[in-house]
C-alpha cells in the first residue's frame, strides 16, 4: 500500500509527464496573440502578474465573471472556488465558518480564536468573521489564493487568503446604477459616481442597499428568520498628478440589521404538541417567537501610499483601520429539549501598518518583495445564555450565564521573497524563495457573572470567576517554488511552503481553566501544479496536487460531563489533508464557454491524543474507555470539508442582434456529504445522523444586454437559485458525545454516539430580475 508520499511523488511523475506532452502539442501550432481566452492579471505576489504565471493555486474572477455568475457576496465566492466551502455560524447568519483545503476554525464566535483563511479587502487584512456576508460592491476582481500564504500574508492564512480587490476612481466622469427585485422581498440597489480629475484628484462615491424577508415565517408578531437589511457607503479617492507619488485612500461604513436561522429537530414531533406536523419545518416555526433584530455595523479606513523611487523600485505604505460593532439573537426553540435563548455582543477595533518594497535586480532576473508588518486589535464579547425548561410543570428557569470576555492581540513582522531566473534553459526556469519571521502577543479577561441555577448566586463575580491569560509566540515560515515553462503556454510548478494559526485560549472553558491557552497550529504543504492554455487558447487548464501536513492541531474538547457546551482547546493533534484541484475554462468560439471546477480532499487525522482534564480523561469522566495519552483519532473527523465537489457551468450568447445580445447561463454545484464538527469520527456510533447529506443545487441566469447612445450600456438579467426547489439542511449540530459520558449530579451515563440533531433548513428556489445601467 502505498503512503501518502509516494502519491504525491507519483501525481508529480504525472504531472511532468503531462506537461512534456502538452508542451509537444501547444509547439506544433503556437496561436496568435489575440486568439482564445484572454489573460488574467493578479497580484498574488504584491505585483502585477499573469494568472497563468504566477505559480500558486489560484481561482481569479472579475468584475463580468462575478455579475454573469450572479455573484455578489462572500458566499457566491465560496462557492465558485475549489476545495472552500462554508456554513453559516449557528447564532447568526452574518457569519460564516469557513474551511479551505480542510483547514479552518469551528467557532467564528470566539474572539479568542482566529480564523484559518486570510479575507483582506485591497490589501488590508480583516480579523474577525462577523459580517462577512457584506455585499461585494463596486469590485473589481476577486483572488483566492489556496494553500498556506505564511511568507506574503502570515498567520492565519493555513488554508489561503481571499483578496478583494475594489475599483479604484478613474478621473473620468462615469455613472452605474444596478438594481435588483426578486423573492421574499429582495431588493438591491448600487450607485457609483466617478468623478472627473481635479488637479490630479479622482474620486469615486459608492452607496448600496440591500435587503430581504426572512425566508422561515415567525407565527407570532415578531421578525422572521433569515432576514436582512443592509446599507453601506464607500468613498475612495486617488491623488496621482503624473509624479512618482501616488495615494489611494477609501473609507467605508456599513450597516446590517439581520435575523439567524430557524433550527428545528425531527425528535420533537410528537413530543411538543403542534410540533411542524405538517411536515414542513423549513418554512415556519412551530410557535410565536420573540426574535428581536441582530444588529451590526463596521468602518473602515484604509491609506496606500506608493513611491516608484526608480524603474526598478517602488516603495508602499498601508495603513489600515477597521471598527466592528456586531450584536446578535438567536432563540433555539427548544431543539435541545429545552428553551434556549442567546445573546452575543462582540467589538472589535484593529490597525495594521506595512511597509513594502517591490523591485527588481540584475535587468529583472531578480524580482523581489519585502516588508514590515504590525498589527493591533483590541476586543470584547459579551454573552448571555438563558436556559429553561421547555417540559410542562417543570421549574422554569435553570441556567442563566453571562460571560464577559476581554482580548488584545499584537503582531510583528518582517518578510521577503525574491523570484530569480537563472540564465539556463532558455530563462524557462524560475526559482522563488521567501521567508518571514512573526511575533505574536495576546492577552484574555474573561468575567462570569450572574448565574443561576434555579436561583442567583451573586451580582458580583463570585470567587474564581475572573480569570486571565498570556501568551507569547513566534515563528519563522519559510517557502519555495521552482517553475518551469515548458513552452509559452504550459508550466509545471513545485511549492513547498508554511504557515500558522495564531495561538489563543476558549472563552468557554471551566471556571478556573481561561489560564489554559493553546499554541500556534503550523502546516507544511507540498504542492505540484500546472498551468496551460490548449487548443489554441481555446482552453485554459489549471491543476494542483497537494499534501499538507499539520502539527500542534488545535482540538477543542469537552471537560466538564455534566456540561457539554463547557469546551477546552489544546494542541493535541497531527493531520494530513491531501488532494486535487482542477479548473478548466473551455471556450470553443467566442459565444460559448464550459467551466469546470472540481476538488477531491482525503483529510485525515493521523494522531489526536486524550488529553487530560476533559471527558476522555476517566478521572474526569468515569464513563471513559480510553486513557489519558492513547490515540483516539478515529474520534475524530475534519468537518465542514466534502471529499468531492464540482462545479460545472455554461454561457452561450445564442443571440446577436445589432448592439444588443441575449445569453444565457447555467452553473450546477455539487458537494460530498459533510460532518458539521469534528467529533464524528468513524469509531462514532450513529455519526451519519449528524451529517449534511450530498447536495447539488442548480443555478440559472437568462441576461440580455444592449449598447445605447453616448457610450451607454444596459443589461437586465433574469435569474433563479435552486431552481429545482431542493429541501436540505444548511447547518447540522453534533448533539451528543464521541465518548460515554457519566453525569457527575444524577451518575446516568448517556452513551457514546448522536442522537437526531438540530437542523437549520437551507433556503429553497428564489428569482428575480436584475438591471444595470452604466455610461
Amino acid at each position: 500500500m502505498t503512503s501518502a508520499r509516494e502519491r504525491l511523488a507519483m501525481q508529480g511523475i504525472g504531472f511532468t509527464a503531462i506537461g512534456m506532452a502538452m508542451a509537444s502539442m501547444a509547439t506544433a501550432q503556437e496561436p496568435p496573440a489575440s486568439a482564445g481566452i484572454q489573460e488574467v492579471i493578479v497580484t498574488a505576489e504584491r505585483r502585477e502578474a499573469s494568472l497563468q504565471d504566477t505559480p500558486i493555486a489560484i481561482t481569479a474572477m472579475d468584475a463580468a465573471t462575478l455579475i454573469d455568475r450572479g455573484i455578489t457576496d462572500f458566499e457566491g465566492v465560496i462557492k465558485a472556488t475549489p476545495s472552500m466551502s462554508f456554513t453559516p455560524y449557528p447564532s447568526t447568519a452574518n457569519t460564516f465558518t469557513v474551511y479551505m483545503r480542510g483547514s479552518g476554525v469551528q467557532d467564528a464566535g470566539q474572539i479568542t480564536i482566529d480564523t484559518a483563511i486570510g479575507l483582506y479587502q485591497d490589501g488590508f487584512y480583516i480579523s474577525r468573521g462577523q459580517m462577512t456576508t457584506f455585499d461585494l460592491a463596486d469590485i473589481e476582481r476577486v483572488e483566492v489564493l489556496r494553500g498556506p500564504q505564511g511568507t506574503l500574508y502570515g498567520r492565519n492564512t493555513t488554508g489561503g487568503a481571499v483578496n478583494l480587490i475594489s475599483r479604484k476612481p478613474s478621473g473620468e466622469f462615469g455613472f452605474k446604477q444596478e438594481l435588483g427585485f426578486g423573492s421574499e422581498g429582495r431588493i438591491r440597489s448600487l450607485s457609483v459616481i466617478d468623478l472627473p480629475k481635479w488637479n490630479g484628484l479622482s474620486a469615486k462615491l459608492s452607496f448600496l442597499k440591500r435587503q430581504q424577508d426572512g425566508y422561515v415565517k415567525n407565527l407570532g408578531s415578531s421578525h422572521d428568520f433569515g432576514e436582512e437589511d443592509q446599507t453601506a457607503g464607500r468613498v475612495a479617492l486617488r491623488w496621482d498628478t503624473g509624479a512618482p507619488f501616488t495615494v489611494d485612500y477609501f473609507y467605508e461604513r456599513g450597516d446590517l440589521d439581520s435575523t439567524p436561522l430557524y433550527y428545528t429537530n425531527a425528535a420533537l414531533i410528537g413530543l411538543i404538541p403542534g410540533y411542524h406536523e405538517s411536515g414542513h419545518p423549513e418554512t415556519r416555526s412551530y410557535r410565536a417567537i420573540d426574535l428581536p433584530i441582530s444588529p451590526g455595523d463596521f468602518e473602515s479606513h484604509g491609506l496606500t501610499l506608493a513611491w516608484k523611487a526608480s524603474d526598478t523600485l517602488t516603495l508602499k505604505s498601508l495603513t489600515g483601520y477597521r471598527d466592528l460593532s456586531v450584536a446578535y439573537h438567536q432563540d433555539y426553540a427548544e431543539t435541545f429539549f429545552v428553551g434556549f435563548r442567546s445573546l452575543d455582543d462582540i467589538r472589535s477595533h484593529q490597525f495594521s501598518q506595512e511597509l513594502q518594497a517591490v523591485g527588481s535586480l540584475l535587468d529583472g532576473r531578480i524580482d523581489y518583495v519585502a516588508g514590515l508588518y504590525y498589527f493591533k486589535e483590541a476586543g470584547r464579547h459579551y454573552q448571555n445564555a438563558v436556559i429553561t425548561n421547555a417540559l410542562p410543570g417543570s421549574a422554569p428557569l435553570l441556567l442563566d450565564k453571562n460571560r464577559y470576555v476581554e482580548m488584545e492581540s499584537k503582531s510583528q513582522a518582517a518578510y521577503a521573497q525574491l523570484t530569480w531566473t537563472p540564465p539556463v534553459l532558455d530563462d524557462r526556469l524560475a526559482l522563488t524563495f521567501g521567508a518571514r519571521y512573526t511575533q505574536d502577543d495576546r492577552s484574555a479577561t474573561r468575567r462570569i457573572l450572574n448565574t443561576y441555577f434555579g436561583y442567583p448566586i451573586g451580582v458580583e463575580p463570585a470567587p474564581g470567576m475572573v480569570n486571565s491569560n498570556d501568551l507569547k509566540s513566534n515563528r519563522v515560515n519559510p517557502s519555495f517554488t521552482a517553475n518551469f515553462a515548458w513552452t509559452g503556454d504550459i508550466s509545471t510548478y513545485l511549492r513547498v511552503a508554511t504557515g500558522y494559526k495564531a495561538g489563543g485560549s476558549s472563552e468557554s472553558v471551566d471556571v478556573g481553566q481561561f489560564g489554559i491557552t493553546f499554541r500556534p497550529e503550523d502546516v507544511t504543504v507540498y504542492e505540484l501544479g500546472l498551468k496551460s492554455y490548449l487548443l489554441d487558447r481555446h482552453l485554459r487548464l489549471n491543476a494542483a496536487a497537494f499534501m499538507s501536513k499539520y502539527e500542534d492541531m488545535q482540538l477543542f474538547f469537552n471537560s466538564n460531563p455534566g456540561d457539554l457546551s463547557v469546551v477546552l482547546g489544546l494542541n493535541a493533534g497531527k493531520a494530513t489533508m491531501s488532494g486535487l484541484e482542477l479548473e478548466a475554462l473551455w471556450q470553443p468560439v467566442d459565444a460559448l464557454s464550459f467551466t469546470l471546477e472540481y476538488s477531491w480532499l482525503d483529510a485525515k487525522y493521523d494522531e489526536v491524543l486524550a488529553p487530560a482534564g476533559t471527558i476522555f480523561d476517566p478521572a474526569v469522566n468515569p464513563a471513559s474507555p480510553y486513557r489519558v495519552g492513547q490515540n483516539v483519532k478515529g474520534l475524530f473527523s475534519t468537518g465542514y470539508a466534502p471529499k468531492n465537489s464540482i462545479n460545472l457551468g455554461t454561457n452561450w450568447t445564442f443571440l446577436k442582434r445589432g448592439h444588443s445580445e441575449l445569453t444565457a447561463i447555467l452553473n450546477y454545484r455539487w458537494e460530498d456529504r459533510v460532518f458539521h464538527g469534528s467529533g464524528a469520527g468513524p469509531d462514532v456510533p450513529n455519526r451519519d445522523k449528524v451529517s449534511r447529506p450530498a447536495v447539488g443545487l442548480l443555478d440559472g441566469r437568462l441576461s440580455w444586454k444592449t449598447e445605447l447612445p453616448k457610450e451607454a450600456r444596459l443589461r437586465v438579467d433574469l435569474w433563479g437559485k435552486n431552481l429545482t426547489d431542493k429541501a436540505w439542511p444548511l447547518y447540522v449540530i453534533l448533539s451528543g458525545s464521541p465518548v460515554p459520558v457519566r453525569d457527575p449530579l444524577s451518575g446516568v451515563v448517556s452513551p457514546a454516539g448522536y442522537g437526531t440533531p438540530p437542523m437549520a433548513w437551507a433556503e429553497r428556489r428564489t428569482y428575480g430580475v436584475n438591471l444595470v445601467y452604466e455610461f
